[in-house]
């Protein structure tokens, strides 16, 4: 018998600085495993043996603008970056609600930002926030 399927999800971005914590939520979080397979072929064996390597998650974030906090966001970490010091941590959860009612939540901790873009190139459309994040693992929440 089918099911129907997810129709939507939710992301939700808390951004820990020094003055306090900003959340906001984005119109689309995709993840992606960074994940590498080691093959080798042991010998006087038929075929190849693979092996899975942890490596993390690859994030990106789509938004559309609706005030100035992750622009000012990514100029603390330009300034951090200047200044010789590290990018500051976010986590980023990420809620999915399921027909039954289940709600699925997954948590990102210890995530860095980069790659910000905004996008003014439409007068007629909304200015769109573009970014992507690296994550080390992701754990149920």
């Amino acid at each position: 018998m089918a099911k129907d399927r997810i129709l939507g999800s939710s992301a939700k971005l808390e951004l820990y600085t020094d003055t306090g914590v900003i959340a906001t939520e984005v119109d689309s979080c995709t993840a992606t495993q960074k994940h590498e397979i080691k093959t080798w072929h042991p010998l006087g064996e038929i075929g190849e043996r693979q092996q899975v390597i942890y490596k993390g998650w690859d994030l990106d974030f789509k938004t559309g603008k609706i005030d100035d906090q992750i622009a000012n966001f990514f100029d603390t970490i330009d300034q951090a970056l200047l200044a010789g010091k590290p990018a500051p941590r976010v986590r980023v959860t990420e809620t999915i609600t399921h027909f039954d009612g289940s709600i699925e939540t997954w948590i990102y901790p210890d995530t860095v930002l980069y790659n910000y873009a905004q996008d003014l190139s439409n007068s007629e459309d909304e200015i769109k926030e573009n970014f992507k994040g690296a994550c080390s693992k992701r754990i149920r929440g």
